[in-house]
């Protein structure tokens, strides 16, 4: 018995469509697949770097109308937030173990204080070296890491920049209440020039407010001396009238 062959009644164009979908598909999985045999060589280490969802998150979404892709690209700009939050938090991490490896160590038990601090910043270098940014920005992380850990910051105040984030953990507790109160400083929309102007402002106040105080003091200690004088030619005078 002959089997029939029964082909479904499509648009000629739909073959094509799905013929250039499956090849989109087959490019994209073999871009992210490639991204496996990259490695990085540190050291004497090779670390494989896993590339895969960094193509598939820029590839994995398209569209001919921009207000499909407001929704994209939030999600991208709070991952990006979460990425050096993460990055900084495990900064800390790494330096803490660090630190306790070298309090362990019973050869290094006789170093003094100093030279202890010393060894664990050569340490502390050493690994941030195989990283791939330098010590200033390790240091901005982890600073943005422990300000938001610490309360200093909170997470709906933070900028998405790690760079912006750290100009923040630059003011003071005092100086983060003004800004608080100033609006568009602490918060998400804040740029690294908008917070740098407002901390060479708000420090020139408080120079100025600081010489002012300054001179203050002078007058009221130049008043006391006065006093201290005065009060003494009528302890004199008081004495010689009490012994006639």
């Amino acid at each position: 018995m002959a089997v029939q062959k029964i082909t479904p009644n499509v648009p000629p164009d739909s073959h094509q469509h799905v013929d250039t979908k499956l090849r989109d598909a087959k490019k994209i999985r073999a871009a992210a697949l490639a991204g496996v045999d990259q490695a990085k060589l540190v050291g004497s280490t090779a670390i494989n770097v896993d590339v895969r969802s960094d193509v598939l998150v820029t590839a994995r979404f398209s569209s001919k109308n921009p207000d499909d892709l407001v929704g994209e690209i939030t999600g991208l700009w709070r991952r990006a937030q979460e990425e050096f939050l993460a990055i900084g938090r495990c900064l800390i991490s790494a330096r803490g173990l660090i630190e306790i490896e070298i309090a362990a160590d019973l050869a290094k038990r006789s170093l003094t204080p100093a030279e202890r601090r010393r060894l664990i910043e050569a340490r502390w270098g050493e690994f941030v070296d195989r990283l791939p940014f330098k010590l200033s920005i390790a240091s901005q992380l982890t600073q943005v890491a422990r300000a938001l850990d610490d309360g200093r910051l909170k997470r709906n105040e933070l900028p998405s920049t790690y760079s912006v984030a750290y100009q923040l953990t630059t003011l003071s507790d005092a100086e983060l209440e003004a800004a608080r109160r100033q609006g568009g400083i602490v918060d998400p929309s804040a740029t690294r020039a908008r917070v740098i102007d407002f901390k060479r402002r708000i420090r020139s106040l408080g120079s100025d407010e600081r010489q002012h105080l300054q001179r203050r003091r002078e007058r009221v200690l130049q008043g006391l001396k006065r006093l201290s004088e005065e009060l003494a030619k009528l302890e004199d005078q008081l004495g010689i009238q009490t012994e006639e």
